[in-house]
């Protein structure tokens, strides 16, 4: 018997229809070709994260503090590059339903060109701004010089991490998503074994703590943008890299940057901005939350890599729909992988909520204090992964329509002043919590910021769902 909740044909209205709509199963499977390299990618990232966070924490609680307070900063680098890379990705998704080489390549080029620039001129910036970004980050004197090495040494390298991002975003809007998976896997290996040789010193390596773990990811980005070179320079199915052609790009190539871009720009800036407000009122509890908040994030970021990796892979799929003129299947296969993004989600969330403490005990908390606080809020950061996976696979649909500016909106509204505020509220000033040491005070701690993560990511969840049941982004022309 056919089950309605998975008869493709009511997915999308009589009227909307422009020919035959393939079957669930036959969308499934159509989707998880390319939707399965970005979710193994992105997990082997947040791995790696997890990997980097546990070696980390063999140093000290502090070591690991002020790696959590220089993420922060460096992430609005990566941002800026990858507001790039979100539109490139759009535009030849798009070059590649439509059939058009000549346009896909020319913006492959012109993309390449910009992240070169773009990037030198962030990391000579973010070298001689890095202390006062982590005193901006609420530094403390004991994690102040750490977060500062640390910081200056990952933004040297940044240049081979943008590039392989650029790269693998050509790669993405093609539907080739294999090649990102692989540059990130030797990436990722590549990032573990260094972090292992340098942090402590091993196989006659000098033990070098936490400059050894920056060093061991300057090593990663190197390896990812190697592989990911060489592989637009082999690629054979409709782009290919060539130094000939890093100038041939035209007024047209430009013309839907242009449109698309600024508003990526604004919503990654906006994001990154809410994201650091967010992070500096956690910073304010001191080292020990601190501490709490940036394990707990990093596991946190295993429950992110499903919806990630739909995300990346569904936006690629929409994107090749609408360069077709077909927007009922573009509106049947995002709806499908809506529905595989959260049944995934719902098994990887059971699974993280029964095994958090056998997790959290690889990071060596040095307080029962810290391992309950930590396993409380992995709690519900599992309950808003359903929201999570929902808003953040339909904010890659909408971009690849090129309909930046309402995902844009969404961002300012949530991420930008709705979480700061509630954040600073639950943390510092509604209910009461108790200390490590026993002292009853005013607000939930660390705690908030895990329920003001929940209400942003429900808020984002029902602007999203709202602004794709409207049609609107079917009909922008990239």
């Amino acid at each position: 018997m056919k089950l309605k909740f998975l008869d493709t044909s009511r997915f999308c209205r009589e009227d909307e229809k422009q020919g035959d709509i393939p079957g669930f199963f036959k969308i499934s499977k159509d989707i998880m070709k390319i939707v399965w390299a970005s979710m193994l990618e992105c997990f082997l990232v947040s791995l790696v994260i997890m990997f980097d966070g546990i070696q980390v924490a063999k140093i000290g609680n502090e070591a690991n503090a002020a790696v959590t307070i220089s993420k922060q900063p460096f992430f609005i680098m990566v941002c800026i590059a990858q507001s790039l890379n979100v539109c490139l990705s759009a535009v030849i998704a798009r070059r590649k339903g439509e059939g058009n080489i000549e346009g896909a390549n020319r913006a492959m080029h012109f993309g390449v060109f910009t992240s070169f620039f773009l990037a030198i001129a962030l990391s000579i910036a973010y070298i001689f701004l890095s202390e006062p970004l982590c005193i901006l980050m609420q530094a403390e004197a004991d994690t102040l010089p750490l977060a500062t090495r640390y910081l200056q040494i990952v933004s040297g390298g940044f240049i081979f991490n943008a590039l392989a991002m650029t790269f693998n975003a050509c790669q993405r809007g093609i539907g080739n998503t294999k090649i990102s998976m692989i540059s990130n896997l030797f990436a990722n290996l590549t990032n573990v074994f260094f972090n292992y040789c340098l942090i402590s010193g091993q196989f006659g390596f000098p033990s070098l703590g936490i400059e050894g773990a920056a060093i061991a990811s300057v090593l990663g980005y190197f390896v990812s943008f190697a592989i990911s070179f060489v592989g637009v320079l082999l690629q054979k199915d409709f782009i290919k890299f060539r130094f000939n052609r890093l100038l041939s790009w035209n007024k047209e190539t430009v013309k839907p940057f242009g449109k698309i871009l600024p508003p990526i720009l604004i919503e990654q800036i906006l994001m990154r901005i809410g994201f650091m407000l967010f992070a500096i009122i956690v910073n304010g509890l001191g080292t020990e939350d601190t501490y709490i908040q940036g394990v707990t994030n990093d596991i946190n970021s295993m429950l992110f890599t499903l919806a990630d990796g739909f995300s990346i892979g569904t936006a690629a799929i929409v994107g090749h729909r609408l360069g077709e003129k077909r927007r009922d299947l573009a509106i049947v296969y995002a709806k499908v992988a809506m529905i595989l993004s959260v049944t995934c989600g719902i098994l990887v969330c059971i699974a993280m909520v029964c095994l958090r403490k056998p997790i959290l005990t690889l990071y060596k908390p040095d307080s029962d204090y810290k391992m309950n606080i930590a396993a409380n809020c992995l709690l519900i950061a599992a309950a808003a992964c359903i929201f999570q996976n929902i808003q953040w696979v339909n904010t890659g649909i909408l971009r690849s329509a090129g309909d930046t500016k309402f995902t844009a909106t969404t961002s300012l509204i949530s991420v930008a002043i709705i979480r700061p505020i509630i954040s600073y509220l639950l943390i510092y000033v509604l209910f009461t919590h108790k200390g490590a040491d026993g002292i009853v005070a005013s607000g939930l701690g660390v705690y908030g910021a895990w329920v003001a993560q929940f209400i942003d990511q429900g808020i984002r969840m029902t602007l999203n769902l709202s602004r794709f049941k409207s049609r609107k982004w079917t009909k922008i022309k990239v």
